[in-house]
């Protein structure tokens, strides 16, 4: 069985709605946003597999508009602590090119997590800069012995 979701509030709607009878917006219109766009209106949906596959399918795009999108969605997923899915957005993240990505990933190097700094130091290692290899070493000293050993590894081959 299929579920229809409002793309404004994610309430669950009948297949043939006009309006969400939560939030009162318009179904139709959001038939027209374009594939990227409704991948961004996913990574707030209420299924956690949409969200991760969402964002998964932003970073196989490397398009560089979804940069802002999967920082908000990083950041403002702090309080919720859903891993799997915080990991997804910074594995799409680390997939795309730009300089505007690497504040993002110096900041998720202070995450809870020590899985996310892991995938944080594995993300910067791809930027040859200074200041990547600056970050990693920092890592150097991360309270995991295991995201330690990685920024030593990493290190060793920059």
């Amino acid at each position: 069985m299929i579920s229809f979701y409002c793309p404004n509030c994610w309430s669950r709607i009948k297949e043939d709605e006009k309006f969400c009878h939560e939030c009162k917006t318009e179904i139709e219109p959001f038939d027209h946003l374009s594939y990227f766009e409704k991948l961004v209106k996913a990574l707030t949906h209420p299924e956690r597999t949409t969200r991760i596959r969402a964002a998964y399918i932003l970073g196989e795009l490397r398009d560089k508009r979804a940069v802002k999108p999967l920082a908000k969605a990083i950041s403002g997923n702090r309080g919720i602590r859903d891993i799997f899915f915080e990991e997804a957005v910074l594995v799409a993240l680390g997939k795309i090119d730009g300089e505007e990505v690497f504040p993002i990933l110096i900041d998720l190097l202070d995450h809870p997590s020590f899985l996310i700094r892991a995938d944080a130091i594995h993300c910067l290692s791809r930027f040859k800069t200074k200041k990547a290899t600056q970050a990693i070493k920092k890592a150097l000293s991360d309270p995991s012995p295991s995201v330690q050993e990685l920024a030593r590894r990493i290190l060793r081959v920059h």
